[in-house]
């Protein structure tokens, strides 16, 4: 009982933050932006938790859900890397290599910040 419980508490999370990413992505249709309407969806969800309009405990689980699933996303981009090896000469090797260098800095930067984000939940900023 208690794991079907927990695995529809997952996909409701799951399926909150799916319908947020839709919202964004009917905004972008009718408004016609030049953006991706899954970022404007993020950027939807990003206010709609900074301004606590949705308790980040309401999407924890499901967003910790698909960052530990995150790796199979990529899995057919990698795919599809393969279907071209024969393709890449010099220039394919110095896009992808600052490809990598790239997500290097990202992950670095993210993990910067969340480990300042974590600090700062777990001891304050000092106005408690």
């Amino acid at each position: 009982m208690q794991i079907s419980k927990k695995v529809s508490k997952v996909l409701l999370q799951v399926l909150l933050i799916m319908g947020i990413t839709y919202i964004g992505n009917v905004i972008q249709t009718v408004l016609h932006i030049p953006i991706a309407g899954s970022i404007v969806g993020l950027l939807v969800f990003f206010l709609l938790l900074q301004f606590k309009i949705i308790p980040s405990k309401w999407v924890n689980e499901g967003s910790n859900f698909f960052l530990t699933t995150m790796v199979f996303f990529f899995v057919p981009s990698v795919v599809g890397v393969m279907d071209v090896v024969s393709d890449i000469n010099l220039n394919f090797i110095l896009f992808f290599s600052m490809i990598i260098l790239g997500t290097c800095c990202v992950a670095l930067i993210s993990g910067f910040i969340a480990e300042k984000m974590v600090k700062t939940a777990r001891y304050g900023n000092g106005q408690n």
